[in-house]
């Protein structure tokens, strides 16, 4: 009888998203490799151990949630909270984001917006929650056919969301990281930390002329274009203050939008004949990349080998590429002739 009791706790607790384990987020030194021979006179190289903060994550898994970034949707609310923000093109030329929250709670997150399917390409190779309202066709349909952990506001998740009646429809929609945790549970998805790429404290690379940055996604009347600009008041010892068309961005409770590293990849799109236009984004695949970081410009490569495969970035001697600890942006750009240094 003893036996059977103490199976039965280990099942339940091995069953839907429990507790947060206290080590589960901590960010931990790699172990030492050691030298392997390849051929006469040749060795891999070792990777030096990198003593890293332990951190306690405030959610019990990471969770997805795309973020409206069209005009009427600023200022939102949550980003500042969110461990990565990825930017990716949309449509009419405005850019999206996908937040992914674990470490820091958010009491608001939003306007919260629909799917696209190469987010939900990035969702499947995180094997993370993804909370939407909606999203277009393709999206939809590849959401079942991938089977996501789907938290779509529309269609089965309804009471996790809220309407701010200040906010005209489709930018009115939020949520918060309590009510996601809540629709995990309920839905009994799996809990899972997210993988993040590992955190050093030293970086070499090209000197950053300014500490400026600038990319662009749309050229000409109506551009769209993201600054990042380091400002050594914020954080502890500094950050990259982000900027849309010259004007400074915070959230809603005016928090400035900021960036302890930016990695940016460069993944073809192109403008799809739809009504409204949207775009199409070759997330899966491989390319250029260069990351951002402590005012130095590292270059290096991504890929993403199929949909349920995670996005890798990787430096130039093909080692995972680093951050510093904090928030990461990855910006996903068409080419890397749209990103420009200094003044």
């Amino acid at each position: 009888m003893k036996l059977l009791i103490a199976s039965l706790i280990l099942m339940l607790s091995l069953s839907g998203c429990g507790a947060a384990d206290p080590d589960a987020g901590a960010e931990q030194a790699p172990a030492e490799q050691a030298e392997t021979v390849i051929g006469k006179g040749h060795r891999e190289p070792v990777i030096p151990p990198r003593p890293m903060p332990a951190i306690v994550p405030d959610l019990p898994t990471g969770i997805l949630v795309m973020i409206d970034n069209y005009d009427p949707a600023r200022p939102q609310s949550g980003l500042d909270k969110a461990d990565v923000v990825y930017e990716i093109i949309a449509e009419g030329g405005i850019t999206r984001y996908m937040a992914l929250f674990y470490t820091q709670a958010a009491a608001v997150i939003g306007p919260v917006r629909s799917a696209r399917y190469y987010f939900v390409q990035l969702a499947k190779g995180m094997d993370l929650p993804y909370a939407h309202v909606g999203g277009a066709e393709d999206a939809l349909a590849m959401i079942g056919n991938l089977r996501i952990k789907d938290i779509n506001e529309i269609s089965n998740a309804q009471k996790y969301f809220w309407q701010d009646p200040s906010r005209r429809r489709p930018h009115s929609t939020y949520t918060s990281t309590d009510k996601l945790v809540e629709a995990v549970t309920n839905k009994q998805y799996a809990c899972k930390a997210p993988d993040l790429p590992p955190v050093a404290t030293e970086f070499a690379g090209q000197a950053l002329p300014d500490g400026q940055l600038e990319l662009t996604y749309v050229s000409g009347r109506g551009g769209y274009q993201v600054q990042w600009i380091w400002d050594g008041e914020l954080g502890e010892g500094g950050q990259y203050r982000r900027y849309i068309n010259n004007k400074a961005q915070s959230t809603l409770d005016g928090a400035p939008m900021a960036a302890d590293t930016i990695y940016i990849i460069a993944a073809q799109s192109k403008a799809r004949n739809t009504d409204p236009v949207t775009s199409s984004v070759d997330i899966v695949g491989s390319g250029d990349a260069l990351c951002i970081v402590d005012n130095k410009i590292i270059k290096g490569s991504w890929k993403k080998e199929s949909a349920e495969r995670p996005l890798i970035i990787s430096d130039a001697s093909n080692w995972p590429m680093t951050r510093k600890q904090g928030q990461l942006w990855i910006q996903v750009v068409d080419s890397l002739e749209a990103v420009s240094f200094g003044k």
